[in-house]
């Protein structure tokens, strides 16, 4: 019997992967206003109610969608910190620099940002006006991820305030297309060693506050 459930939610999630795919490449074509979910329904290959059933309305395909990408993010990010087991700032500096390059390569991020810019549907509430859909998903994450690289720093106070600061800076210039990667990664130097000071470890990063 627990062989059948664990297949079955297998199955589920497999299912779900192909939602979202599906959903990510009709956004990605023509933009997130133009998505219906018959269209989504149909490149899956399953029903409309299917659809409902798994998934729910538009609104929650949006927000699975924008939380599913927003892991992809965080482990660029966290890929590079891993790469900087010995310096927590050089890793997070590195972090931010390597996913701000990832974001302007983004094909959902650019939808969000360009197809749908001006249209009264879209997505980018949920990147910037919705918390728990992208910052506060991603702060949690990469909080136990320093956690775990660095345990000495598990137990400073300031560290929840500086991982939501860091991913809030992410979040700020990701959304700004055109901006130069450097003030940020910079940014992400500056508050890093202020916060961690001595605690992060030798050496340093090369980063000016900028």
């Amino acid at each position: 019997m627990a062989g059948s459930g664990a297949f079955r939610r297998e199955r589920r999630e497999v299912l779900r992967t192909r939602l979202l795919d599906a959903a990510r490449d009709i956004t990605t074509e023509s933009g997130w206003s133009s998505l219906t979910m018959s269209a989504v329904a149909g490149r899956a290959g399953i029903s409309r109610q299917h659809l409902y059933n798994e998934i729910g309305t538009k609104a929650e395909l949006g927000s699975a969608l924008v939380g599913r990408e927003t892991d992809g993010f965080v482990a660029v990010m966290c890929e590079q910190m891993r790469a900087h087991p010995a310096d927590a700032v050089a890793g997070v500096v590195a972090a931010v620099r390597d996913v701000l390059e990832y974001g302007a390569r983004n094909a959902l991020l650019t939808s969000i940002l360009t197809v749908d810019e001006g249209v009264g549907e879209s997505l980018l509430p949920l990147v910037t006006a919705r918390p728990d859909v992208v910052r506060d998903r991603a702060a949690t994450a990469l909080l136990r991820e320093i956690s775990a690289l660095h345990p000495a720093l598990a137990g400073v106070a300031d560290l929840p305030r500086l991982v939501d600061g860091v991913v809030r800076l992410v979040v700020s210039h990701a959304t700004s297309p055109g901006d130069s990667t450097e003030p940020a990664v910079a940014q992400a130097g500056w508050l890093l060693r202020g916060f961690l000071g001595g605690a992060a470890g030798p050496g340093g990063t090369g980063v000016s506050p900028g």
